[in-house]
């Protein structure tokens, strides 16, 4: 049989009799289901990675659709070679289908009658039911396996998004999205020792609102996560996707895997994820010497979070169109409340004020006048943040761009701003260090794979306080040498290499972890 493949059901669940209404209140049908396909071959090796049925017979694909899982599922038992009478009994007493679209339902069972007669299963079929997935009716499955609706909050009929928040108050946080309301509800539904396997976006690894999601799998299970981000999963879709397996029991854990099993899992304590990166799962790096920096970089001592040496803060944001131009000019304001150098004030000039060790004012002024701000709605953030000395870091970027502010530049929202928190971390040249620390090529591919979920458009990555506070940092290797190596880029004599040497020493490198950092592709700044 050809493989076949299924779109993922991207539809509010259903609610009682009023499951229709919901769906007509979204924009569109098509924009509900999405276009994004999960491959046959995929939902097998999902099933495959599984202990079910040996652990316990009772599966559900709680978001079915056309029914590609419950197809790895009757395939995997058949490959089991178990007796006939007991694959029936499995497949029809103890596998489930449930979707909130009655027409996917009945697509759902056209499919499974073609597979279970091509299978010597006689017709034999998983229960399959038009229902509500986020609705606890006390059943408990050995198995939670598919590819949930993935659905923004924004996008969210009013009566839906309510809904979602009364059954799953962990997932409904933040700009939360569907498919984690059905993580958390596929996790309550497992029996102790029971699996959760779900293909989903990767930005599950890192977003905020993922954030209670995560610590939950992470205090209660042993994570495995696969990558799925190269494999080109979904060809027509801008998904990075993952598989997520999470073994519910007293084990607890966390394990990076690539899908095809080419490369050495990577393993770490669940207690570093969860306190040191405040729940962040990341993926692992393609190499043995990557992924010995990567885990030797957060076990602990000399590394230390950047946040305890460092204060992250968001810089200026107008909030309102046409407030910017009350507030911002490209010449110095006469008449001013308060007139101050802003760094990147320009329309859609975005970060090029900061360059790879360096800072370039562009000429444009702001009237920092707070409280007419604050009569606006929009308040400025205080002065202190803009104080000089700081890093200024750009938000957005193919790598990492920082450099040293020493006249007390005003920041926009396209920025950060890092200060010591103490005084004398100014004197160990804690702020230089910092600079070359984060345009270093070692920093970005640490980075990268922790925070590779960020990745937007045109394959920029996100750096938000929350993302870097955590990142691990060794102190600077000696004060004197890191003013002299920084002092001469920011100059524009300096060398790169200079640079680099000085962040591996510190990092310690390995001879493996050489080989794989000059291996690796960098983009652009």
């Amino acid at each position: 049989m050809s493989p076949q493949i299924q779109p993922p059901l991207i539809l509010s669940p259903a609610m009682g009799q009023r499951s229709a209404s919901l769906v007509g209140q979204a924009t569109s049908e098509a924009k509900l289901r999405g276009e994004v396909y999960t491959p046959l071959e995929v939902a097998l090796g999902m099933v495959r990675r599984l202990r079910w049925p040996s652990d316990g017979p009772c599966l559900l694909d709680p978001a079915c659709g056309d029914g590609v899982f419950l197809e790895a599922a009757m395939r995997r038992l058949a490959e089991l070679d178990l007796p006939a009478e007991r694959a029936r009994h499995i497949l029809q007493e103890h596998v489930q289908g449930w979707d909130a679209h009655a027409p996917a339902i009945e697509a759902c069972r056209a499919r499974l009658q073609a597979v279970s007669m091509e299978l010597g299963f006689e017709g034999a079929l998983p229960r399959l039911e038009n229902r509500d997935a986020l609705v606890d009716d006390g059943q408990r499955f050995h198995a939670v396996l598919g590819n949930p609706p993935y659905l923004e909050a924004k996008r969210m009929p009013a009566a839906l998004k309510a809904h979602v928040k009364r059954c799953c108050p962990v997932a409904a946080t933040g700009a939360f999205d569907l498919y984690g309301a059905f993580v958390e509800r596929g996790f309550a539904a497992l029996e102790p020792g029971g699996e959760l396997c779900f293909i989903i976006p990767n930005r599950f690894l890192v977003t905020s609102y993922a954030r209670g999601l995560r610590r939950l799998l992470l205090e209660r299970s042993w994570v495995r996560v696969f990558d799925l981000s190269g494999s080109r999963v979904f060809a027509d879709a801008a998904v990075y996707p993952v598989v997520v397996l999470a073994r519910e029991g007293a084990r607890v854990g966390y394990r990076a895997l690539d899908w095809d099993g080419l490369r050495d899992p990577v393993d770490l304590p669940a207690e570093i994820l969860r306190e040191s990166l405040d729940g962040l799962m990341p993926l692992p790096p393609g190499t043995s010497g990557g992924r010995s920096l990567f885990v030797r970089s957060l076990a602990g001592a000399p590394f230390e979070p950047l946040a305890r040496r460092l204060d992250l803060r968001w810089c200026v944001s107008f909030h309102r169109a046409g407030l910017r131009d009350q507030f911002v000019f490209d010449h110095e304001p006469a008449g001013a409340v308060d007139p101050r150098r802003f760094l990147g004030g320009g329309r859609f000039q975005g970060n090029r004020g900061v360059e790879p060790y360096r800072v370039a004012w562009d000429g444009w002024w702001i009237d920092y006048d707070q409280a007419r701000a604050r009569a606006e709605r929009n308040p400025l953030p205080p002065l202190e943040v803009h104080a000089a000395p700081k890093v200024v870091l750009c938000q957005n970027a193919r790598r990492a761009r920082a450099g040293l502010d020493r006249e007390g530049l005003v920041l926009k929202d396209t920025f950060l701003s890092l200060r010591c928190r103490e005084p004398a971390d100014l004197q160990r040249a804690w702020l230089e260090w910092a600079v070359l620390v984060l345009n270093s090529r070692l920093f970005h591919y640490l980075y990268e794979h922790l925070y590779g979920g960020t990745r937007k458009g045109g394959g920029y990555l996100h750096f938000l306080s929350r993302y870097l506070e955590p990142c691990p940092i060794p102190p600077p290797p000696d004060a004197g040498r890191v003013r002299a190596v920084h002092d001469a880029l920011e100059a524009g004599c300096g060398d790169p290499e200079a640079a680099e040497a000085l962040v591996r020493q510190a990092w310690g490198v390995t001879p493996d972890e050489v080989e794989a950092l000059d291996g690796y592709g960098y983009p652009e700044g």
